[in-house]
């Protein structure tokens, strides 16, 4: 019987120590065996249907997981090892709430590394290259997905891929030796924008979750979902702010409108790639949160849609790369649209 890990309400049961032990084998060795998973339709720890088409896109996809694992994992080793008891801020980006650490840099410099030794036309979208407030990271984005951008004018566009890379999401957390934050790696189409594999590594739980387009999502080698929350009630909900006035009042008015349904309860983590990860695995039932960026979602968008859940923006547009506003929840189409309202 194949394991689960996965939470159905009224109970959290399926989340727990047991289920992490029996986890546990793969943790910090699991991409040999998440590559396997992934490329073996009769694994016993994750099955795909059996009218699954397995085309070259499918492989290539598979070549791409590999080195986002493997990245992914290097530079986990940096975050375990200096953050663990907190890290020091270098500076400060839009104000003291935004911070940055030397570790930021580092991380990104490692997984850059390993993509461009593999794939060199391959475009990158990180965050540490990038301006601090909206309107940079917009510009950022589009520039980034712009055809026939000079640098590869001998390479077509469908062979072109953006990888949108946060290194430290959860950077505050990290600086208080908080182990809330994850390394989160997606992978887009240039000529389509959507998002084809997505990789999002706790180090500090040693969790890689992962999805690749049409192909379930995991973590580690255990196919993961989200919960079955059909009432509003029963929900967990997870939610954040970035550090501005217009995303602190959205986040008063949305946590007043959500506690008076009520909701179970609200989350607030710091991480938007550990919450999206969460709702994947049915940890919490939803995430909202008024303005993120790319590299904030791409791959947990990713994650969130394969593990079954919904993800949209708060007129309930579906995600694209360009999306800001995180409407993600775990499906079911009453409760997304409550969820929804919370946000007007």
């Amino acid at each position: 019987m194949s394991r689960a890990y996965v939470t159905t309400f009224p109970s959290f049961n399926s989340v727990c120590h047991r289920s992490r032990r029996a986890n546990r084998k793969f943790h910090g060795t699991s991409k040999t065996k998440i590559i396997q998973v992934i490329v073996s339709s009769s694994s016993n720890l994750g099955e795909f249907d059996g009218d699954d088409v397995w085309d070259h896109k499918t492989f290539e996809f598979t070549r791409f997981l590999e080195v986002a694992i493997d990245a992914a994992h290097e530079g986990g080793q940096i975050m375990r090892k200096f953050g663990s008891e907190g890290a020091d801020i270098v500076k400060t980006k839009q104000n003291t709430r935004d911070l940055l650490t030397v570790y930021d840099g580092q991380v990104q410099d490692v997984i850059v590394k390993r993509i461009r030794d593999n794939f060199p036309a391959h475009r990158i979208l990180g965050e540490e290259n990038v301006e601090p407030g909206a309107d940079a990271a917009t510009r950022a984005t589009e520039e980034a997905f712009a055809l026939n951008n000079s640098n590869n004018n001998n390479t077509d566009d469908d062979d072109v891929y953006v990888w949108i890379i946060d290194p430290i999401d959860g950077t505050t957390n990290f600086v208080h030796g908080m182990p809330l934050s994850a390394i989160s790696i997606g992978i887009a189409s240039l000529k389509t924008r959507e998002v084809v594999v997505g990789v999002i590594y706790d180090p500090f739980r040693r969790e890689m979750f992962h999805a690749v387009k049409g192909k379930g999502a995991f973590m580690d080698a255990t196919k993961i979902s989200v919960d079955d929350c059909s009432k509003i009630d029963d929900c967990l909900v997870a939610t954040g702010y970035a550090p501005t006035e217009a995303s602190s009042k959205f986040l008063l008015n949305a946590t007043t409108n959500l506690t008076k349904y009520p909701v179970r309860s609200i989350r607030m983590l710091g991480s938007a790639a550990i919450m999206l990860a969460w709702v994947a695995c049915g940890r919490v039932s939803c995430y909202i949160e008024e303005s993120l960026n790319a590299w904030d979602t791409a791959a947990g968008a990713l994650l969130v849609k394969e593990a079954g859940g919904i993800f949209t923006d708060f007129s309930n547009k579906e995600y694209e790369v360009f999306t800001r506003e995180t409407l993600a929840s775990s499906g079911n189409l009453e409760v997304h649209e409550l969820l929804r309202r919370a946000t007007q």
